[in-house]
């Protein structure tokens, strides 16, 4: 029997979420120990134990695959400190540091640079950069807006800064700054973009 049957019969052992799970840790292994440049979808199958059919069934290209990865392992928005809860006595300016300093060591992590080069793709790929959007910015972008909404209601925010657009600043600016500029990522840099940048964009005006 062929090593690809013997995978595809160990697979259906394994049926629903219990081998999309093996198939997601599977390939997130391989793009880190490989990289995304050299990712396959025969090298995820070897490790998950299954066929690459069972993988395009549900996955029909590397890119998607690779997102799907990744967005298991990135810090959802609550791993952010971007809750419905949080404590009163932290301001918006605290938790937006906060949000910074999480944000920084993703971008110079393993997981940053697979997430950077996916969308890099993204750019001659629209159907890819809108499946970005909706499964990954998308619901950060939302979270975030619902701190500032959380700061309009404290006085700390001025309520023409919920917008989208300026919820992405923060995410922009560091993006540029460690990646594009490869500033380090230090608590000097994360200060002046919340005193020289975010906070008065988002602050009430008087």
């Amino acid at each position: 029997m062929s090593r690809g049957a013997v995978s595809e019969r160990v697979a259906q052992r394994r049926r629903g979420a219990a081998l999309e799970d093996a198939i997601l840790e599977s390939a997130y292994a391989e793009l880190s120990e490989a990289g995304y440049a050299s990712f396959t979808v025969e090298g995820v199958a070897a490790r998950a134990k299954t066929g690459k059919a069972s993988i395009y069934r549900r996955w029909p290209t590397k890119q998607l695959l690779v997102l799907e990865a990744l967005i298991t392992q990135l810090p959802t928005p609550a791993d952010c400190g971007i809750v419905p809860d949080i404590p009163d006595d932290v301001t918006t300016a605290e938790a937006l540091h906060d949000l910074a300093r999480l944000i920084g060591g993703v971008l110079v992590s393993p997981l940053g640079a697979a997430m950077r080069a996916i969308k890099c793709e993204a750019v001659s790929d629209p159907e890819l950069a809108r499946v970005i959007d909706e499964r990954f910015q998308a619901p950060r972008r939302e979270a975030l807006m619902g701190l500032l909404r959380r700061g309009v209601a404290r006085g700390e925010v001025r309520p023409g800064a919920v917008t989208p657009l300026i919820a992405d600043v923060l995410p922009a600016v560091l993006t540029h700054r460690i990646i594009f500029q490869s500033e380090p990522v230090i608590e000097e840099t994360l200060v002046e973009i919340m005193n020289d940048i975010l906070l008065p964009l988002i602050s009430p005006r008087a």
